[in-house]
């Protein structure tokens, strides 16, 4: 099962490996910080109950993107190319999560790129009831 901290381990890693020298941020921006840089959040999650353990996790992040390029909106276009290309698959404990529903805008001078991950998780309960032992008896005498 993969937490919302592991997909944004998950999300850092291939930036990193990707675009190795623009600078992650996961908590806050500071004021004053240097561009260009990366600034993960979670917009939101949601948990769907299926059958039986089986649950429906989706999990929506924003990825903004602050250039430095006196060219903005060519560096936005590049980066957001490259984000579709890189971000299509998150490897999460030698498991790949396909990233979907992948968009991006332009806001106030910051590239939004959003992506979400839908999957199942099947929870795991300390001891389930197994089956128990049928036993029948059978009249001879009536038949």
């Amino acid at each position: 099962m993969s937490s919302i901290n592991e997909l944004r381990a998950g999300i850092n890693k291939v930036l990193n490996d990707n675009l190795p020298n623009i600078p992650i941020y996961n908590e806050k921006i500071e004021q004053g910080f240097a561009k260009p840089c990366f600034f993960i959040e979670v917009l939101n999650s949601e948990q769907y109950k299926e059958l039986n353990r089986r649950y429906k996790k989706s999990i929506s992040f924003n990825i903004q993107y602050f250039s430095d390029k006196a060219e903005i909106n060519s560096d936005f276009n590049d980066i957001a190319d490259k984000l579709y290309q890189v971000l299509e698959y998150v490897n999460i404990y030698n498991k790949l999560f396909r990233a979907n529903k992948m968009t991006h805008k332009v806001v106030e001078g910051v590239l939004h790129f959003m992506l979400q991950f839908n999957y199942h998780v099947i929870k795991t309960s300390e001891e389930e009831p197994k089956m128990n032992k049928l036993t029948q008896e059978v009249d001879l005498k009536n038949g």
